[in-house]
Formats: structure tokens, C-alpha cells, sequence
């Protein structure tokens, strides 16, 4: 992990007035601005300072800690090598102009990722913020309050480039109000960021810092954004084999399926009739019906099998809809244990294959569904 890093005059002086005990600074600006290195050299700063620090991830998109489609913790409690510093990414140093963080092309790329391993994690089941906001929320919440449980003293917390536009403005000034840090720091021009941070200018419970990007950063392209996300799932999924699990072991977190009572036989050979279409599988919820279809039903069918049976509800999907999707791995505290792939699934036997890191399945009880698919080649 110890991989230096170029670093900017700027980054030094403002450390040393946000990097002190029971602090939580948020990191705020555009994609490819530096934002993520930035986050590494406050970690390596605290722990310089002999504190214990944690880094938030909450790049769902280009995820450093843990794999993408999830907001991760990691927790750095500084333990010195004997009477060397133990700076977990290594670039801490009193010379802000070390040119032996140079790579052999001439220059450290400050957007080379890292692969971390969290302490914590919280599946939001996406690469963009965009139509999931209240789960970024949610899991960037429950990783502070995983931070509190272990006594941090110093929080980072990384942010997704989505800085434009009504969404992106809601998402970062909810994120202010709930994580309540002491420190926002903007990097980019001021004029990109206002429109989200102007509102606390005023407020004596938090201070806005503004930073311009590194002059070694550089733009990555949508094609290497892709990839970067490919290298870390396949990573991620290395060490990963397929795990049986029956259906009534588990229960479902955003899907209408696994919940519900499963239909027999004789009422799937009824549905089947009044569809007209085969009917694999199929859960009965209170006035509710949850169905896989061999092919998707016409909009005639689902109104006549909704009236037909006096349901206020029906979702019919095809089993295209278990296919390669992701999903969380959640215990019986609550917690995301890991992510798997969903492989073959047989409504027979009521059985599906996960593809996950080996002993998650056993301690699993709920599938949390997200809205992901993985390319079959991973």
C-alpha cells in the first residue's frame, strides 16, 4: 500500500489546521480534481500527528475502499515501526517537493487508485449517486457511526464528483446536514462549488476551505473509468465461489421477492392459466402477488389476473431479472458482510446460486437487491 505520491504545497498548510483530535473534514469538487489523493494525504498526516483515523469512501462509482456499488470504512491506527512512522500510504513528508514520488514516466498520476479491504461496509447496489440518493445517504451515515463505535479521532470522508444540478445540490447539503463535519473542503473553483456550500459561509459549525487541484491530476476518460471498476470487481470477486442458498433461509431487502408465502404447484397451474403465460414461481403477499414468468406478461394479463384475484398488487418479472445482478450479503445485525453476484437459480427447488466470498453465505439472512449487472465475463 505504501506508494508515494507528489504533494502540493497547499495540502501541507491546510492540514495542519484541520488534522487534530475529534475532527470529520468532507471532501467536496468535481471528478478528476484530486479529491481521493487528497483524502490519503490527510490519512497519512494523522497518522504522522500519532492519531487514529478512518477514511469514508463514498465514491460508489470509483470505489478505493471496498468494491464499487459501495460506501466503505477503513480504519488506520497508526503503530510506529520502531522509530519510523507508519504512514499507511506513505506520503507523508516534511519536504513538500519530493521529486522521488516521480513514476518513470516522469510524474505520479494522482488518480491511481488504491484496493482497500474495508472495516465497514454499506451496499447501495450503484455506480451513480443519481436515483439513489437516500441510500448514500444512509450508508455514509451508518460509516460514521461505525467510526464512533471504534473511537476515531480524525475522519475523511470522499465524495463522488456529482456536484451539478438540483439533485447533486440536495444530495451534498443533505450529506453536510447529517455528517455534520467540522471541515468542507472544496477543491476546484470556488464559482463550481457555491451553489452547494454557499448557505454555510455563515454558520459558526463547520469551516469551508477552498483548494485548487493538484497540477499533476488529469481527466479520466468514461472507457477508463469502466475499467477501473472492472479491475476492482474482478479483485474484489477473485477469491469468490458459488454458494447454494434455499430460499426460505433467507429474506429480501429491495425486491418484492423472498418475503412472502411461496406458491405451490396447483396455484402456479392456475396462474398459469389465467395468464396464459408459463408461471415458474410465484409469492403471496397480503393482497399481493410477486411472479416469475417464463416470458413477460401483456399489461391485459396482469389487469385480468389483478381482478381476477382482487390484488392491489402484482409484479411479474421473467427470471432475466435474477440474472448476474448484485446483491448485499446482510447479517442478523444489520451489517453488509460482503456483495455477491447472483448465479443460476432454480424455482424448483427453490434454490439460488451466489457467487461470494467463501463463509458469507452461512452468516447471511437477508439479500439486499441492488440495481447493478455484471458483464458475464466477471
Amino acid at each position: 500500500m505504501n506508494q508515494k505520491y507528489q504533494i502540493n504545497p497547499d495540502w501541507k498548510r491546510l492540514a495542519s489546521q484541520i488534522v487534530m483530535p475529534n475532527q470529520r473534514v468532507l471532501l467536496l469538487g468535481q471528478s478528476d480534481v484530486g479529491k481521493s489523493t487528497f483524502c490519503r494525504y490527510l490519512i497519512d498526516y494523522a497518522c504522522a500527528k500519532s492519531l487514529k483515523a478512518a477514511l469514508i469512501d463514498a465514491d460508489i462509482g470509483q470505489s478505493q475502499i471496498g468494491p464499487p456499488t459501495t460506501i466503505g470504512m477503513k480504519l488506520f491506527d497508526n503503530k510506529p515501526e520502531g522509530a519510523k512512522l507508519n504512514t499507511p500510504f506513505g506520503g507523508y513528508e516534511d519536504d513538500t517537493d519530493d521529486t522521488s514520488n516521480k513514476s518513470k514516466t516522469g510524474k505520479k498520476e494522482l488518480n491511481d487508485g488504491y484496493h482497500l479491504d474495508a472495516d465497514a461496509l454499506y451496499f447501495v447496489g450503484a455506480i451513480s449517486p443519481l436515483s439513489h440518493l437516500l441510500p448514500v445517504l444512509t450508508g455514509t451515515r451508518l460509516m460514521i457511526d461505525a467510526c464512533k463505535d471504534q473511537e476515531v479521532d480524525f475522519t475523511v470522508i470522499d465524495t463522488t464528483g456529482f456536484v451539478d444540478g438540483g439533485a447533486a445540490v440536495m444530495l451534498k447539503q443533505q450529506k453536510i446536514d447529517i455528517l455534520r463535519p467540522h471541515h468542507v473542503v472544496c477543491i476546484g473553483r470556488p464559482k463550481d462549488l457555491d451553489n452547494i456550500v454557499s448557505c454555510y459561509s455563515n454558520q459558526n459549525w463547520l469551516t469551508l476551505h477552498y483548494m485548487l487541484p493538484h497540477k499533476l491530476v488529469r481527466t479520466k476518460s468514461s472507457e477508463a473509468r469502466k475499467k477501473y471498476r472492472t479491475v476492482k470487481f474482478e479483485t474484489y470477486f477473485a477469491d469468490s465461489e458459488l454458494q447454494t442458498v434455499p430460499f426460505e433461509r433467507i429474506r429480501g431487502k429491495c425486491t418484492p421477492f423472498f418475503n412472502g408465502r411461496i406458491a405451490n404447484q396447483k396455484e402456479l397451474d392456475i396462474l398459469t392459466g389465467l395468464t396464459e403465460e408459463e408461471v415458474l414461481y410465484a409469492e403471496w403477499g397480503h393482497r399481493t402477488l410477486s411472479l416469475i414468468a417464463r416470458r413477460n406478461l401483456t399489461q391485459y394479463a396482469t389487469n385480468h389476473l389483478k381482478n381476477y384475484l382482487s390484488l392491489s398488487h402484482i409484479e411479474a418479472e421473467t427470471h432475466a431479472y435474477f440474472e448476474q445482478r448484485l446483491v448485499g450479503l446482510i447479517n442478523d445485525e444489520g451489517n453488509t458482510l460482503a456483495i455477491g453476484i447472483i448465479g443460476n437459480i432454480d424455482f424448483q427447488n427453490h434454490e439460488l446460486n451466489i457467487r461470494c466470498k467463501s463463509g458469507t453465505v452461512a452468516k447471511t439472512i437477508v439479500l439486499q437487491f441492488g440495481d447493478y449487472r455484471f458483464p458475464n465475463h466477471i
